[in-house]
């Protein structure tokens, strides 16, 4: 492990009704004391996705205030849904993408199609590090759907994880584990963000010369500009590493030769 010198991590979040709902469906989480940051979505389709979204955030929180790997903590919060459906007529649910970092190192985990990207302001690129638990993505797996034409399936919505419907042994929680790097930011986003903007979108918003909390504004603005159809919510994080990792000098085998001889 790269040692790296870091600070509290800096970052910015919104979450907006959007142009055609009544309700925001969508909850955000952020934490620097318990170095938690998480967005959840409530499933459309499912009534009270509001309250689904609300009980995912806080049984993931509670989870992790007790010490509890993220993993641990997304399946409690399907399993709290779960127990809340029990007693209901109606089922509800929700998806979840959260983030814990710890030092230079952090990890993703996430259920359904809400997503985390990678921007490298260095390199300008943005990468997208969760998979979508959808249907239109298990037939790109497949081979039998190219990613463009899932951008305009119509069943591009249909997801096939979601907190509190599943069963235990069917829950299909991703996870991902990375080191921070320096002049990188995390993206956290419900797909009412990226189903307005494209990737293209994203990145030049990523690129405008200002803070955090005003490329948050914006892309909300230009999502609702777009059509604001769904609830937007996104959550910038950016990298604690306050120092680039200086590239050790590769010593070849003539080099090495010349050492032990003392050949100058």
């Amino acid at each position: 492990m790269t040692e790296k010198q870091t600070t509290n991590i800096q970052y910015a979040m919104l979450s907006h009704k959007g142009m055609a709902r009544q309700n925001n469906d969508d909850k955000v989480f952020a934490s620097n004391e318990l170095g938690l940051w998480l967005l959840s979505d409530g499933v459309g389709g499912l009534k009270q996705g509001e309250q689904a979204s609300q009980y995912a955030v806080e049984e993931i929180k509670k989870s992790i205030e007790k010490g509890f790997p993220l993993h641990n903590a997304v399946h409690s919060a399907h399993s709290v849904i779960k127990a809340y459906n029990k007693h209901e007529s109606e089922d509800r649910g929700a998806t979840v993408v959260a983030v814990v970092s710890h030092g230079n190192q952090y990890e993703i985990a996430w259920v359904g199609d809400s997503r985390a990207y990678l921007w490298d302001s260095a390199e300008g690129q943005l990468t997208q590090l969760t998979e979508d638990h959808t249907l239109v993505q298990k037939l790109v797996n497949a081979g039998l759907l190219t990613p463009e034409q899932a951008k305009n399936h119509p069943k591009k919505h249909v997801i096939t994880q979601c907190l509190g419907i599943e069963n235990d042994h069917q829950l299909n929680i991703g996870t991902v584990k990375r080191e921070w790097g320096y002049g990188e930011q995390l993206l956290l986003a419900s797909d009412g963000l990226y189903e307005e903007l494209s990737v293209q979108e994203m990145t030049a918003s990523l690129k405008l010369p200002r803070d955090n909390q005003a490329k948050v504004e914006y892309m909300v603005e230009q999502a609702c500009k777009n059509g604001g159809s769904d609830n937007i919510s996104l959550m910038l994080i950016s990298s604690p590493v306050m120092t680039k990792t200086k590239a050790k000098k590769q010593i070849g085998l003539v080099d090495k030769i010349k050492s032990l001889l003392k050949i100058g």
